[in-house]
């Protein structure tokens, strides 16, 4: 006899769906990179990282949920036909998990997948781009509301934005420091031109940073849930909401569009569990360690126009 709170039946198609249609909008990014006039399969470095990247995140929170029965979804990858490629991937928890330790590792697990396999191919990827003179990269410089307005009030708006001609991504401390490990301190007025794969994986540690802002429902949101608890997670939650609206007003406009997402759709309100009793020893080690990693992974201005 079928009960009122019989589960879904599974939907593998959509999944496995969705992925394919994932394939193809990356591999057609990463042709836009490597060959924009070849075959689609030519952007299959930068589609495999990437791809590669997102399922180690998503696989990461699917296996911890399922290991502590979690009834929990396949992931699902939103493929879009511009920009990279893709919006990520996201997976859905059906139940909350039993207990504060329970979020904690679940929430990380996704994160720490996604870093272990994006740093190697950061590696690899930085040792095979190329040094070019950055005389040729100008930009506009305007890059947030503040910067926007300032070069309002001096009358060079206009100017800037037709200087403007080339997109550069910025560093967290991780890029930073991968950087100057494979090719040291660059010499003045000398940048790197990401080979795809290290593009890939620079898009992996953004979407690692985004993923661990300490706020409602995001992973960061778990482990300072499991850390402080539901009422002093809330408080904080509500601070790193205004922190991300002064960094998308005074650093950037990305930074902008992430508060409003997060301010809207996640909120800085994390739901409770069954088991409320405070972590252990290690695992406020492990906690502390997310935190870090997203101090590691942020980026103050990700894109540079």
């Amino acid at each position: 006899m079928e009960g009122l709170h019989q589960r879904p039946r599974s939907r593998a198609w959509l999944h496995v769906a969705l992925f394919l249609a994932a394939v193809i909008t990356t591999l057609d990014a990463g042709r836009g990179l490597i060959d924009p006039g070849g075959r689609l399969v030519s952007g299959w470095p930068y589609a495999a990282a990437l791809l590669g990247i997102l399922a180690a995140h998503e696989f990461g929170h699917y296996g911890l949920a399922r290991w502590y029965r979690v009834d929990a979804s396949l992931p699902y990858f939103i493929p879009v036909p511009f920009g990279v490629g893709t919006f990520g991937a996201v997976m859905r928890m059906r139940d909350a998990p039993p207990s504060r330790r329970a979020t904690l590792d679940i929430g990380l697990a996704g994160p720490i997948a996604g870093f272990a396999v994006a740093l190697p191919l950061l590696l690899w990827g930085l040792a095979h781009s190329t040094v070019v003179d950055s005389a040729s990269l100008p930009t506009a410089g305007l890059d947030s509301p503040w910067l926007v307005l300032q070069a309002w009030r001096e009358g060079r708006l206009q100017a800037a934005a037709s200087d403007g001609t080339v997109q550069l991504m910025g560093d967290s401390l991780v890029t930073w420091g991968a950087q100057r490990l494979v090719w040291g301190a660059l010499p003045a007025g000398k940048d790197l031109v990401l080979h795809p794969v290290a593009f890939a994986a620079w898009l992996g540690m953004l979407v690692t940073a985004l993923n661990l802002v300490p706020l409602g429902q995001l992973d960061g949101g778990h482990a300072l849930y499991a850390l402080l608890g539901r009422a002093r997670a809330e408080r904080v939650s509500r601070l790193v909401s205004w922190a991300l609206l002064g960094c998308g007003l005074f650093l950037s406009f990305n930074w902008l569009a992430w508060w409003a997402l997060t301010r809207f759709a996640v909120g800085p309100r994390h739901p409770p569990s069954w088991d409320e009793r405070p972590l252990d020893p290690p695992r406020v080690a492990l906690a502390a360690a997310g935190l870090l990693l997203f101090a590691l992974t942020f980026v103050p201005v990700p894109f540079a126009f």
